[in-house]
């Protein structure tokens, strides 16, 4: 019997240490009441989410059941402590600690250009006690886009387009896409032209050209597909109106001496790219109203030739992922001629000392390069090629002053010296701006693609919701 009691006591002493021992019924808490996929392609699934269900007792607690409402037949899919299932049983606790389901889901294809709403929820009860988180997805089918245009083909709007591999469009064929056409590029992908490519945009439906992560934390990521490649052979190209997004060089132009491609921008932005948002060789570029911003290298480089005139253009580059070693706009002459290059009523700026390099010989600059009433962050003292011949009316010391240029906001705040200091010949051409905001008659108009209107704000300060904003 003397071995007995001490025997018990040890026992006793390794149940009152076990943290599952005598678990209790009770409350629980969940890391939300609902988890909210953004749009899903229908036959793709989804990212996982994560839901995270914590014990409030201060004992173990159990947890009876937890089940998927819609069961097997369910468009969403649940892992449950590492297992999946669409149930569970006498799930236990221990004291402060939390137990994580995730969520992911496969919707399949209604045959309808509208965005579906899917909903489920995650089911618990312990004791008396239950709960229940809801689920919901908006499920948007999509046309798979498998094979090379070989033939003159129209995009429209309704369900997006989805690229999954690399696209050519042949030499002899035309994709037009027209207002509020969407592509969306899967990983790695690129779209070479061969032929031409004619983006139809208008201000009230712009197209959109961007990575197949719709998650609004993918929305400013770089890298995710390799961009628009536009061979020498090219010609008749238009981007109107239209977005371009998350490549690696979002527009990529390669000409030769002997064929110049063209491109023809208006209102367009070039954003959120690893190397360049725009990169040229030897083409034949106009741009009017339209954006280069946030790029890891130079956001527009122009080298060995060609002829590019920029017009109400902002040309702007902060860079958070690494250093940047290049500024944002790059004009080399290479082994080639120096191109020609125009940039009035522009801004060049960005987070660098000196975000205007130009590598060729003076003489070449002065008889190819010319900036008017523009803002221009350039080390004037640094350039040898620097001369106030070639700038007229250009300010070259002041930041821009954007409303938010971390938010991606480039419109001028209250105090920008962009106001009123354009030219207004170019305006008698261009009176809108990339919004299609009226430039003023008699005012002179604001420097860059955006014309300040009377009252703006903060983009979160004109939705009452000052100080919630994330940046991914």
């Amino acid at each position: 019997m003397r071995y007995a009691i001490p025997f018990l006591l040890i026992a006793a002493a390794c149940i009152s240490c076990d943290p599952l021992a005598n678990p209790v019924s009770g409350r629980l808490s969940f890391s939300s009441d609902t988890i909210s996929f953004d749009t899903v392609f229908s036959g793709y699934g989804s990212a996982t989410l994560e839901l995270r269900v914590k014990n409030l007792e201060d004992d173990p607690l159990l947890i009876d059941r937890i089940w998927l409402g819609g069961g097997s037949g369910s468009p969403f899919r649940i892992n449950i402590d590492g297992q999946p299932a669409t149930e569970a049983q006498n799930v236990t606790l221990a004291r402060d600690d939390s137990l994580f389901i995730f969520v992911i889901v496969t919707i399949d294809p209604t045959g309808a250009d509208l965005p579906l709403a899917v909903t489920d929820s995650v089911n618990f009860i312990s004791g008396s006690h239950s709960g229940r988180v809801i689920l919901e997805a908006w499920g948007q089918d999509v046309r798979l886009v498998d094979e090379d245009i070989l033939t003159p083909a129209v995009w429209t709007e309704g369900k997006p387009y989805v690229i999954r591999d690399h696209l050519l469009v042949d030499t002899l064929a035309t994709l037009t896409l027209e207002p509020g056409t969407r592509v969306y590029m899967h990983h790695g992908t690129m779209v070479t032209v061969a032929g031409s490519l004619v983006a139809a945009g208008t201000a009230e439906k712009r197209i959109t050209i961007a990575t197949d992560r719709l998650e609004k934390e993918y929305r400013d990521v770089p890298g995710r597909w390799k961009g628009l490649r536009f061979q020498s052979c090219s010609h008749g190209n238009i981007l109107n109106h239209t977005d371009i997004r998350n490549a690696e060089i979002a527009v990529r132009i390669d000409g030769l001496p002997s064929s110049v491609p063209d491109l023809s921008m208006n209102s367009t932005t070039l954003m959120h790219n690893t190397v360049a948002s725009l990169a040229a060789k030897h083409a034949d570029l106009f741009a009017v109203n339209s954006l280069f911003a946030h790029s890891g290298f130079s956001t527009v480089s122009l080298a060995e030739g060609g002829s590019y005139e920029f017009i109400h253009c902002t040309i702007s580059n902060s860079w958070e992922y690494s250093f940047r070693s290049e500024p944002a706009l790059l004009i080399r002459q290479g082994t080639g001629v120096m191109a020609t290059v125009s940039v009035i009523n522009s801004v060049v700026s960005g987070s660098l000392g000196d975000e205007l390099m130009i590598q060729a010989p003076v003489s070449a600059v002065a008889a190819a390069f010319r900036a008017d009433s523009s803002l221009i962050k350039v080390d004037t003292l640094a350039a040898d090629w620097y001369s106030t011949a070639l700038f007229t009316r250009v300010i070259t010391t002041r930041p821009p002053l954007f409303i938010d240029e971390n938010a991606w906001d480039f419109r001028p705040d209250t105090l920008s010296p962009l106001l009123d200091r354009a030219g207004k010949t170019e305006m008698k051409l261009w009176p809108a701006d990339i919004r299609n905001k009226p430039r003023p008659a008699f005012d002179g108009p604001d420097i860059g693609a955006f014309e300040r209107q009377g009252g703006e704000k903060r983009k979160e300060e004109e939705t009452g919701m000052a100080g919630m904003r994330v940046r991914h």
